[in-house]
């Protein structure tokens, strides 16, 4: 029976790895007119939720790495949807607040990011796509536990 358990783990694994490369790529795509990716969202939708966060806090609450973190501000910054400032609690660090064009961009590209998951869920009825959701934030809780 634990073989079977442990066999199903796997193939569980890998089909989340799958899904999530395929919404990743299918959103990539998507918001690629707007100049945009899944990850640089992830960075304005925190800072737009949050408030302004320095690197670190940003790194550890995307659980990105600390280069990917300042490639991704520095494109927002071309952009001009974010900023870089001084760390009002901490004089020795700067924080990263979303500029007006950043929120209007993020509206936007979360807009396009709704139509491609909507799209990928498509088989789905409304009543699985709520169990899903409901399954993969049990799942995301209890993972975050772990770490």
């Amino acid at each position: 029976m634990e073989n079977t358990s442990e066999r199903l783990g796997a193939q569980i694994g890998g089909q989340l790895y799958l899904a999530h490369r395929y919404a990743r790529a299918a959103a990539n795509r998507a918001l690629r007119e707007q100049h945009l990716e899944l990850r640089h969202l992830g960075v304005l939708a925190c800072i737009a939720e949050v408030g302004p966060l320095n690197q670190r806090a940003l790194v550890d609450r995307l659980q990105l790495d600390k280069s990917s973190m300042v490639y991704i501000i520095d494109e927002l910054e071309r952009q001009g949807l974010a900023q870089r400032r001084k760390d009002e609690r901490d004089r020795r660090s700067y924080a990263v607040h979303i500029t007006p064009e950043g929120r209007k961009r993020l509206a936007a590209a979360n807009n396009t990011a709704d139509e491609v998951v909507t799209d990928l869920l498509a088989p789905f009825s409304a009543a699985e796509r709520r169990q899903l959701h409901e399954l993969l934030a049990r799942f995301i809780e209890h993972a975050a536990g772990q770490s």
